[in-house]
């Protein structure tokens, strides 16, 4: 390869990779935000599923609060504060396992969010696993 050659390879070496950056991930507390509708709600306890609630429940987030219409198993009708937090759902002072974690009110779920943002699952221990499955 001679040198002309070689200066235009490196140069289109450097546009491609320069073109090709990481897309950005939307963090939790981005994706969160709007208006999510309750699909149902389960709770798994020894060995068995039973549904708690089908519907009929919405959560609108928004920067620093979430107002919920229609009363769901743990959360009543009303405007709450949350936070989103990385850490430990059992014992935060612990360095590992992390999990992100959202509180509203006096309640704590492992929250996740699907890569596409339209389906989010709430995971509370308080009695078995009570669990929200909620969608845009």
């Amino acid at each position: 390869m001679n040198m002309k050659n070689f200066k235009y390879f490196f140069a289109i070496s450097i546009l491609i990779l320069t073109a090709c950056s990481k897309e950005e991930v939307p963090t939790y507390n981005e994706q969160i935000k709007g208006v999510w509708n309750l699909t149902n709600i389960i709770q798994r306890k020894e060995s068995q599923i039973k549904v708690l609630q089908n519907g009929n429940s919405t959560f609108e987030f928004k920067l620093n609060s979430v107002s919920i219409i229609g009363d769901t198993y743990l959360n009543k009708t009303g405007k709450y504060s949350y936070i989103i937090s990385n850490e430990n759902y059992f014992k935060p002072e612990l360095i590992e396992p992390k999990n992100n974690v959202l509180k509203i009110g006096d309640h704590k779920y492992l929250v996740e969010i699907e890569y596409e943002g339209k389906n989010m699952i709430l995971t509370n221990y308080s009695d078995g696993r009570i669990i929200y499955y909620l969608s845009k």
